[in-house]
């Protein structure tokens, strides 16, 4: 694979994507979105035509008198407001938001990002019509991420904001991605014992020989003082590289021959001069990648996807 090759296998994240937790009705609406791709908002008695282009005190008027609320009362308006608030975000969300449904219980988390640029009215089902279409990407349980997810599933919200949560989102989704100005590659670990501090050392050693040497042969001219690690080792867990260039997507691609055993069959002759004057740092790499149990599902995922 050539070095451009390599490159237009970055996913690009939207920095202006908001995150947004749907809830499912208790779970009994998770398969029926996964499997049809969209998700989707009650209070069927308004249509997207009302709620578009009526005056909002008149939609609410509508909905006071269906959920028998009294607008003279502050528990009323509250109520009344909430819910049409909450109708409105959801068809105002935008394409390449990011969003999260529970499983019943909350067992599973399934991540996904908007599809359509607007919401639309599916008017062949009598119940949750108003709609919009995602693209489904990977279905977690709750025990194999991050405790903080714990925090996100516990908004009782048909639909809340969850930006604050969006780097632990990222690492979920991706794991050779750009946002922004920064390339972010994703090393997830499933060692559930004790990490070695050594074999940590050892890596983070390698990571920094193979981005310095890969900057050097390939003349990135890149800046190694904007390199940067985050680390989140609790049980499974995940080392989180980050730097402004090429050099990162370049070690991934190296990590990805390395964890399926394609060194010796690379034909591009800058990888595999990279391969040949790195050999013995890629092999000690290896080495602790099956030692800390690292995901190679995930390792190669950014280059055999697209059928590469």
């Amino acid at each position: 694979m050539t070095i451009d090759e390599i490159l237009k296998n970055v996913e690009s994240l939207n920095t202006d994507a908001k995150y947004w937790f749907v809830r499912t009705e208790y779970g009994k609406l998770f398969e029926e979105f996964l499997k049809k791709n969209y998700i989707a908002i009650g209070w069927d008695y308004l249509t997207l035509y009302e709620v578009n282009n009526v005056n909002e005190d008149l939609v609410k008027r509508k909905m006071a008198e269906v959920e028998k609320a009294d607008l003279n009362t502050f528990n009323g308006k509250i109520k009344v407001s909430a819910a049409y608030n909450k109708i409105k975000t959801f068809i105002s969300l935008k394409k390449d938001d990011i969003i999260i449904i529970p499983s019943r219980n909350s067992d599973r988390l399934a991540f996904g990002r908007v599809e359509d640029e607007t919401a639309f009215e599916e008017i062949s089902v009598d119940i949750f019509k108003k709609r919009r279409k995602v693209r489904w990407y990977e279905i977690k349980y709750m025990e194999d991420l991050n405790p903080i997810f714990y925090q996100v599933k516990s908004n009782q919200h048909t639909i809340s904001n969850i930006n604050h949560f969006a780097p632990h989102i990222d690492r979920v989704i991706g794991n050779l991605f750009e946002k922004g100005q920064n390339t972010h590659y994703v090393l997830k670990i499933e060692k559930t014992e004790d990490v070695n501090f050594d074999e940590l050392q050892i890596l983070m050693d390698n990571i920094k020989v193979l981005i310095q040497n890969i900057n050097k042969e390939l003349n990135f001219n890149e800046d190694n003082n904007e390199f940067y690690i985050k680390i989140n080792l609790q049980s499974k867990g995940a080392l989180e590289l980050i730097n402004n260039g090429k050099s990162l997507a370049i070690l991934a691609y190296l990590i990805f021959l390395t964890s399926c055993e394609g060194l010796k069959d690379e034909n591009d002759e800058n990888i595999k001069k990279l391969i040949d004057t790195n050999r013995k740092v890629l092999e000690s790499t290896s080495s602790v990648i099956d030692s800390l149990k690292m995901n190679t599902n995930e390792l190669t995922k950014p280059f055999i996807q697209n059928g590469n």
